[in-house]
């Protein structure tokens, strides 16, 4: 749980500003767009001038939870547009869901000329200090657990729609309640979201039985380079720049589909790398808990938790795919 001190300092930093700047980390999942709708919705109640901002589009799937086009870096608006303060003049910047520099590609370039305050509300364990003020939990299994403990002890209102954003946000973290980090904490804060109106079964329609055409066709595209490794314990599986233009699917199209050959009984760890438009090779790292990928993408530059993480990886695809062997099979051995 978060110091009530730090709380208090978060809540200052928000009473005092009037224009606020909301963003979260490059390729945004569940967590990260739960949290900035959250956010969002909150600061709006409260009369502040809210700007959210994407370093990536986010996935189709969750545009239901987007009340309007979010705007999004170097495809809506420049770098140095926001250098001259063209998209606002902002009191305070908050950062959801990441306090690495490497998680905010271009935007990390305007924070070191930023002179405002930054408030930084995460969950990870890599943390390069980036806020003024922190709210970190690396022990909770989703940032909007720390945004709903950020809520209540503001005492602001949690709506309908918050309450659906944060459950997005902790369901999505936790695999749908799958993985490790699913403990009590996560049960009984769902439960009180349920409660406030949230209905699970509509959302899990909405999240995971809603593909389309070619974000099927690229999962399969990628299944059909799965290969397995250490007498089957970690899995490797990759998609080219060809995929995506084969198929139609776009870079969001990839979110989660590391987690299909999680249901091999013999698998415990798994990368799956991507070819991005650029050329660089961004690996996903995933483990039920044998292996800590945090670990492993800390070495390359990336983070995350022991269960989930990610980096860039020099490419080729052949070479990325040796240097995370070479990180696995060394853990594995111990």
């Amino acid at each position: 749980m978060t110091d009530n001190y730090y709380l208090q300092q978060a809540v200052d930093l928000i009473n005092e500003s009037e224009e606020i700047l909301v963003t979260t980390h490059t390729k945004p999942d569940g967590d990260a767009l739960g949290c900035l709708v959250a956010i969002c919705e909150t600061l709006g109640a409260l009369g502040k001038k809210v700007k959210p901002l994407l370093l990536s589009p986010a996935p189709e799937w969750y545009r239901f939870l987007l009340t309007e086009n979010v705007p999004v870096l170097d495809e809506d608006f420049k770098l140095d547009e926001l250098n001259a303060g063209r998209f606002g003049e902002f009191d305070l910047v908050m950062i959801l869901d990441t306090n690495s520099p490497g998680q905010l590609p271009k935007f990390r370039d305007y924070l070191k000329q930023n002179k405002k305050p930054v408030l930084v509300i995460d969950h990870h364990r890599t943390a390069d200090g980036l806020g003024a003020v922190e709210l970190v939990e690396a022990d909770a299994a989703a940032t909007a657990l720390v945004v709903l403990e950020l809520l209540d002890y503001a005492g602001w209102e949690i709506t309908e729609k918050i309450a659906e954003a944060l459950f997005i946000a902790i369901a999505t973290d936790t695999g749908w309640f799958q993985f490790n980090n699913t403990n009590g904490r996560v049960f009984s804060t769902c439960a009180e979201l349920i409660d406030m109106g949230v209905k699970p079964t509509e959302l899990y329609h909405k999240l995971y039985e809603n593909f389309s055409q070619s974000r099927f066709m690229l999962m399969t595209a990628m299944l059909d380079t799965l290969k397995l490794h250490l007498s089957g314990r970690f899995a490797s599986m990759y998609i080219t720049r060809h995929d995506f233009e084969k198929t139609g699917a776009t870079y969001a199209d990839s979110e989660n589909l590391i987690n299909e050959c999680r249901r091999i009984n013999t698998v415990d760890t798994t990368a799956l790398f991507i070819e991005l438009g650029d050329g660089r090779i961004r690996c996903s790292l995933r483990s039920k808990g044998a292996v800590d990928v945090g670990e492993i993408a800390a070495v390359f530059g990336g983070g995350g938790h022991a269960m989930a993480a990610g980096t860039f990886v020099p490419g080729p695809i052949e070479k990325s795919q040796n240097l995370i062997f070479k990180e696995v099979s060394k853990r594995f051995s111990v």
